[in-house]
């Protein structure tokens, strides 16, 4: 089993002179399961699509599910979900709402979608922002609404999907809660949890201050010429001898490349 994590960057191409497409790209990642950070759903920016069901379907998975972290287009005009809106939204859900969030497109049949709210820090930072000729620039961001989405696979493993905050402290406290949340998951559903996503963390700080094993090793960002890795594939350690690193190559879309395993 092929596990893939990226943070997409809504499917945006760094390079406009460069025709691969979200869609197009998708496939050759080889992925079984495939957990993507920073996706749209019928936001104007990108075509009005479904991004998790467009790339599902590219890469032949039946199963998808997306969970909106928000409704509106993140950086611009958004709210927070109301208790009403659906928390995760599958392949069995219409949807013409315009949602950010995150979500897994799986090729092996999903039992049970999962979410859990991770909240959001009350505080912005100001962050810098590399662009593709490698310089950087500050700018204040706002926090935003953080979850994890989970798929309890019909194999007996299940996949942890999330992208944290980038305020120290804030993404540390919402990581130990989803590790909690994985023992809850592992203890309900019978099954053995892998956590994947973009923690905004460097340094190997979540296998550092956990129990849970870093599976790769890759510096992820930014895409063009990988300094850091803020993405992680973390697994329990007596799994960790079953897992081999996939190493993918620059991509023209998105700031943060691919990060994958194969699961023996």
């Amino acid at each position: 089993m092929r596990i893939t994590s990226w943070n997409c960057l809504h499917g945006q191409s760094l390079n406009p002179a460069d025709s691969a497409t979200f869609s197009s790209v998708a496939p050759t990642l080889g992925s079984d399961v495939l957990a993507l950070q920073e996706i749209d759903m019928n936001l104007a920016r990108s075509g009005d699509q479904n991004q998790i069901r467009e790339i599902a379907d590219s890469i032949a998975a039946p199963d998808w599910g997306f969970a909106p972290a928000l409704k509106g287009t993140p950086g611009f005009s958004w709210r927070k979900l109301t208790k009403n809106e659906k928390r995760v939204i599958t392949k069995n859900d219409a949807s013409d709402n315009e949602y950010y969030g995150i979500g897994i497109a799986s090729k092996i049949p999903v039992k049970n979608w999962l979410r859990l709210e991770l909240g959001k820090s009350l505080i912005g930072l100001p962050l810098l922002i590399a662009n593709e000729k490698g310089k950087v620039a500050p700018f204040y961001v706002k926090d935003e609404p953080r979850v994890a989405i989970a798929a309890v696979l019909e194999n007996g493993w299940t996949v942890i999907n999330t992208h944290l905050s980038f305020v120290p402290i804030v993404n540390i406290y919402q990581l130990l809660k989803i590790t909690r949340w994985a023992k809850i998951i592992e203890r309900d559903y019978f099954t053995r949890v892998i956590i994947v996503g973009d923690f905004n963390l460097p340094w190997g700080i979540p296998s550092k201050l956990t129990q849970w094993k870093r599976a790769t090793k890759t510096r992820s960002y930014p895409s063009w010429k990988p300094a850091i890795s803020f993405d992680y594939i973390l697994i329990n350690a007596s799994e960790l001898k079953k897992c081999e690193e996939v190493i993918y190559p620059q991509i023209s879309i998105s700031d943060h490349r691919p990060i994958g395993i194969d699961l023996t």
